[in-house]
């Protein structure tokens, strides 16, 4: 984060500390219950917003060296990730041009792809190179059954794909003034640890909810993590329909005494930026998770890759038990506290006991993450 934003955050921050204070939104909001369960909103959220948005699907630490390569299934579309001999970035569908067949699973090093029904082979930019009984097939030339590309960008450790092959990818337009705020954070050198699947009955809006407020810390969260941070305390910034919460852990009394130039602000918060529609990037002291979160079969379904993302390669049996004791944690709060309220809430949204929740004026983040959602649906 840039120095600038860290003093001014932080004087925000020791403000609503010594004033029990929090960011406010201007009204409470109601939140229909229908559109976590209705199959007609399920269907809209698919087309525009998780077809029609570019959608990040890691950072840069993912496809780490050239002839890296990444399947990417969440969202369900089967994208595969590649970085070529040059270090360019591309995704294409991870379909054969001959029979539809997959032809890479999981994530690897390769100088070709091979199709394992019929052994087609292509090359790190989806090129065909190889078919097996060539003769067969003229009239068909290698050049019109490469790998079907989506429009692909690598911007400040972020990467972002395009879902249908036809549409075209502006950053600058998505993003907006928010692309300078991710920048600061040099994203480019995290290295990629981990990523673990979580599969939960929960639509994915009410998953992503359970970040956007802290209102909760100290009451779900007791045993945990209320004792490091302020609880119902946090700041909330927007640029369009992405916006970031911050919460400020009990150490950033230690910045108190010092000149507010000199100010590090970033081991005494947590910063949660979420890259509208469905990502979630959280800042942790030195570390990156980068949250994907997707709609599941079912409005009452989700799926979400968590990944977590360091500022060095962990190559020391020391470092791989820091991080997987941090990995751990996370995991722990979310799996043990966050989602089986969550998992009840959305049981709860079926029984007909309310048409709408209720979003108070210490939630912000939550009214504005809706009303874009309603927004972007036109609704």
């Amino acid at each position: 984060m840039l120095q600038d934003a860290q003093i001014a955050l932080g004087r925000q921050l020791l403000d609503y500390i010594d004033t029990r204070s929090t960011a406010m939104a201007p009204d409470l909001y109601l939140q229909p219950v229908d559109e976590y369960v209705s199959h007609a909103t399920a269907a809209r959220e698919q087309q525009r917003l998780f077809r029609a948005l570019p959608m990040c699907v890691g950072m840069s630490g993912l496809l780490a060296q050239p002839g890296s390569f990444q399947t990417h299934d969440v969202s369900g579309l089967p994208l595969l990730l590649t970085r070529n001999e040059q270090g360019r970035v591309q995704a294409f569908l991870n379909v054969c041009r001959h029979r539809g067949a997959r032809v890479a699973e999981q994530c690897g090093k390769a100088r070709a792809l091979v199709c394992p029904y019929h052994a087609w082979s292509y090359d790190m930019n989806g090129k065909l190179k190889v078919r097996p009984a060539d003769g067969a097939f003229d009239g068909a030339p290698h050049e019109s059954l490469g790998l079907t590309p989506l429009a692909t960008a690598e911007r400040d450790g972020l990467i972002w794909v395009m879902p249908r092959a036809q549409d075209s990818l502006d950053l600058d337009t998505h993003l907006g003034a928010l692309n300078a705020e991710l920048a600061s954070f040099k994203l480019a050198g995290f290295h990629h640890y981990e990523t673990r699947t979580l599969t939960r009955r929960m639509n994915w809006k009410l998953l992503l909810d359970t970040f956007l407020e802290s209102y909760h810390f100290c009451v779900l969260h007791r045993d945990s993590i209320c004792s490091i941070f302020y609880d119902n305390l946090g700041a909330f910034d927007h640029w369009g329909p992405h916006f970031r919460l911050v919460s400020p852990r009990k150490s950033i009394e230690e910045i108190r005494g010092e000149q507010a130039p000199r100010w590090n602000l970033m081991p005494h918060i947590v910063s949660i930026y979420v890259l509208f529609p469905n990502t979630v990037l959280v800042w942790q002291l030195d570390h990156i998770e980068l949250w994907q979160i997707h709609p599941g079969a079912t409005p009452d379904e989700s799926i979400t890759l968590l990944s977590l993302y360091t500022p060095e390669p962990a190559h020391s049996e020391a470092a791989r038990r820091h991080w997987n004791k941090n990995m751990d944690l996370v995991v722990h709060v979310v799996e043990n506290e966050d989602f089986p309220v969550g998992e009840g809430i959305q049981r709860g949204f079926h029984s007909g006991a309310q048409d709408s929740i209720l979003f108070g004026r210490n939630e912000p983040g939550l009214i504005h993450f809706h009303r874009s959602v309603s927004a972007a649906l036109g609704a």
